[in-house]
């Protein structure tokens, strides 16, 4: 079987990078898997990630360059797929030019964030919402957040759980936390700081790394470091490779994120399978598959989750409890890879019906 006898989905994303919708989409083999031709085409190539060369076909500009966009419709209207799904706003904007040129052309909006990141964001979504014939999201509070009420049955919750693994071996608990994710003001870094800074006047051997690239807010961090003297305590070691954060997260016993609002929040759910003790605001999705005290530690006001911190790591007993309910949690979630492919294949499906 090859492409030209199976239904070609192409997953259009801006560039390849260390976030949630680049992680997961690349969970995804190319190529023929089972009835689809499933393929990944980025508008630009991120100067520090190297693509397949079927993967990325557009010229070495920045991803504000309009030819970056230009060039994506040319070949896509050229060689269209059969079904078209856009992640993030600057996809969009190639998803509603593909719409006008073939409105036959079956398209879905992926959307993976429950608030709009800036007014370019809002408006390109908002118009591909309307055109797209489905708008899959990354978790229910995506959906509830974003689309319009009157849109609602276009809706679509596509599971952003990428493998399924073996509970962890149980550890003793110690005073390590880790953050992997970009830098920006939305994962609000800062109070995270502010709480682990409360940590270590009452545990000296308290450690915090912080992994990813700057998304606007790595100075201001370094700078609260060294205000809070924490410089022995709090490493920042920059973007890592998704394999390679394991080995790093196998060293600490919580993961710390204390974000303004989240959608999915992959990297708490990767965190919890790998057995670690989530402490982070109940924000976006968070809120529905973490539990307070049972699974995860909510910081809704820092002094009293500092307390919980505290008395953790002075019962293990109930810290192991914890990282197996926050691991076994994940156990018969459903796969995306599985999702994304169901997903598809009911859409044409409907599509083919309804003709």
């Amino acid at each position: 079987m090859n492409r030209e006898s199976s239904v070609c989905v192409t997953h259009l994303i801006p560039y390849d990078g260390i976030g949630g919708v680049e992680i997961g989409a690349r969970s995804m083999p190319t190529g023929i898997i089972g009835e689809f031709y499933f393929e990944r085409t980025y508008l630009v190539q991120a100067s520090d990630v190297t693509v397949r060369s079927d993967e990325y076909h557009g010229p070495k500009v920045s991803q504000n360059n309009p030819w970056a966009y230009l060039h994506a419709i040319r070949r896509l209207h050229r060689d269209p797929p059969d079904l078209l799904v856009a992640s993030l706003w600057r996809s969009a904007l190639v998803l509603m030019c593909l719409k006008l040129l073939q409105p036959k052309m079956k398209t879905v909006l992926f959307l993976h964030s429950a608030h709009d990141t800036h007014v370019f964001d809002k408006i390109a979504n908002r118009i591909a919402m309307f055109i797209s014939d489905e708008i899959w999201a990354d978790s229910t509070v995506t959906l509830e957040c974003r689309v319009p009420t009157r849109l609602c049955g276009k809706g679509r919750v596509v599971s952003f759980l990428l493998n399924h693994r073996p509970l962890p071996e149980w550890r003793d608990p110690k005073p390590h936390f880790i953050f992997w994710g970009r830098l920006s003001a939305q994962k609000g870094l800062d109070q995270a700081l502010s709480f682990f800074a409360s940590v270590l006047k009452q545990r000296q051997d308290a450690k915090f790394t912080i992994i990813g690239p700057d998304g606007g807010m790595e100075s201001q961090l370094r700078a609260q470091v060294a205000k809070l003297e924490m410089h022995d305590h709090v490493v920042f070691k920059g973007p890592m490779r998704h394999e390679d954060i394991a080995g790093e997260a196998s060293r600490a016993a919580f993961y710390l994120q204390t974000s303004l609002h989240e959608g999915m929040a992959m990297s708490v759910v990767e965190a919890m399978q790998n057995g670690l003790v989530p402490v982070v605001t109940p924000v976006g999705e968070i809120a529905r598959y973490c539990h307070h005290k049972d699974s995860a530690i909510f910081v809704d006001e820092i002094d009293t989750a500092v307390e919980a911190v505290l008395d953790l790591l002075s019962k293990p007993h109930r810290y192991r409890r914890m990282s197996n309910a926050a691991a076994s949690y994940w156990q018969t979630k459903p796969l995306y890879r599985d999702d994304f492919l169901r997903a598809a294949k009911e859409l044409i499906e409907s599509q083919e019906h309804a003709a």
